[in-house]
């Protein structure tokens, strides 16, 4: 029965893409827009950009307590000068979207081959948290076009293509720090191949490439902002978050409460570099003070990334400040669901607990394909040059995850770049089928 439907779609895949691209525009037109948590925040200081005539940062935020994926929020701030809306933001992420799509699809035929791109497409249309993005204001999106783009240039070859892909892989950077985990990928299998196969490769020009991106943007935000500055401060803070008295291994924001490690008593009047100062010596301290403590919470950083996704899908119900991983925690100190989306519609209960379960459990069925992909991957004797970078680039972020904070977001990428491994594992699996139906 599964074999049948992944056939019948890919024998399809124009149709189902002119319904998804459909679908797309549905959202974008139709669906109310209501931007919470970092969302909310993102847009919030574009909104200060707009208001101070000026790029991000701006001058007030100097004393904020981060500075916040900076190339993504001077996005926000030119699409809003083009339309002060959320519905230009949805558009540029439909946009985003779409192009992510395509881009894993040519990604996937590079390692593999088109019949496995296409199953990748599937794959990818079937998560919906990309169709949650549209409608939220999140840089996952923007993040993973970059790198996938830096990975679609470096496999063109050629000094010029490798200097453009150390240009995105710089822009990725400036969207999300650990973009330094596909640079140190790139310089680990750099070194594996010069010193285990004396094989040259074009590494200098991939880091020049990051290094101007880097330097330029760097300098246009000291312009108006007089730092240097291309990329998050969040480092020190989720460090911290991870390593206090009263970390779970997620987001716990009891640490900044008065009396605990985070907290800051004159906050207002110290710049975010002296905040950064802080948590870092705060959270250094802690380690050195519990150093098997903080290893201890090491799996809890990884339950509280993968163990479940509902990372953009209750944008999707329009549920408000309610999605899974609130709905759980109230189940568990109130031990009752009659207060779960109050004032809403038995109907709309309904569809909220049907699609945030249906994607549950689509999630974990996606997570062995992708686990059971690789491990099929390794064993091939065809191999691509591209895949064990993926790969290695895959392990240093949820190093990077343990060694900060857990977060359902931040497994996002990882999960879009390896579809390609998930979606070879079927192809091999109807392969099998029609072969033994021809026996």
């Amino acid at each position: 029965m599964f074999i049948k439907l992944i056939n019948y779609l890919t024998n399809n895949l124009k149709n189902v893409i002119i319904l998804y691209v459909t679908i797309q525009l549905l959202l974008v037109l139709l669906l109310q827009v209501e931007y919470r948590s970092d969302s909310a925040h993102y847009f919030k200081l574009a909104q200060d950009c707009l208001h101070a005539n000026s790029f991000y940062p701006a001058s007030q935020h100097l004393f904020s307590y981060y500075i916040f994926a900076p190339l993504f929020v001077n996005i926000l701030v030119i699409l809003l000068q083009i339309s002060n809306s959320t519905i230009i933001i949805s558009i540029f992420n439909l946009l985003l979207n779409s192009l992510q799509l395509f881009l894993i699809y040519k990604l996937s035929v590079n390692i593999f081959n088109r019949n496995v791109g296409a199953i990748t497409v599937l794959l990818y249309i079937f998560y919906l948290n990309n169709l949650g993005f549209l409608v939220s204001n999140l840089t996952e999106l923007l993040y993973g076009v970059l790198v996938l783009i830096a990975f679609i240039f470096y496999i063109r070859k050629g000094n010029l293509n490798y200097f453009i892909s150390g240009l995105f892989l710089g822009a990725s950077i400036s969207v999300k720090p650990v973009g330094f985990t596909l640079l140190l990928a790139f310089i680990l299998f750099f070194i594996y191949n010069k010193i285990k196969l004396n094989k040259s490769y074009p590494i200098i020009w991939i880091i020049s490439g990051v290094i101007t991106f880097i330097s330029v943007f760097g300098l246009f935000n000291h312009l108006h902002f007089g730092r240097f500055i291309f990329t998050s401060s969040t480092g020190p803070i989720n460090i911290l978050m991870g390593a206090n008295d009263n970390a779970t291994g997620g987001y716990k924001d009891e640490v900044f409460k008065p009396g605990n490690a985070g907290y800051l008593a004159n906050g207002d009047s110290m710049t975010y570099l002296e905040k950064n100062d802080f948590y870092t010596e705060k959270s250094l301290a802690w380690i050195a003070s519990h150093p098997l403590r903080w290893l201890g919470l090491m799996p809890m950083k990884l339950i509280h990334t993968f163990i479940w996704d509902d990372i953009a899908v209750s944008y999707l119900l329009d549920t408000g400040e309610w999605d899974f991983a609130k709905i759980v925690k109230y189940l568990w100190n109130d031990k009752s669901i009659k207060n779960i989306l109050p004032n809403t519609s038995i109907t709309k209960k309904i569809l909220f607990y049907s699609i945030e379960g249906l994607h549950l459990i689509y999630y974990y069925i996606l997570m062995a394909l992708i686990i059971i992909g690789i491990i099929i991957y390794k064993k091939n004797i065809i191999k691509s040059e591209i895949a064990p970078i993926i790969i290695l680039y895959v392990i240093l972020g949820i190093v990077m995850i343990l060694i900060t904070v857990g977060n359902v977001r931040y497994k996002y990428p990882y999960i879009i770049i390896l579809l390609p491994f998930a979606a070879n594992y079927i192809y091999q699996l109807t392969e099998r089928v029609k072969k033994k139906d021809i026996d």
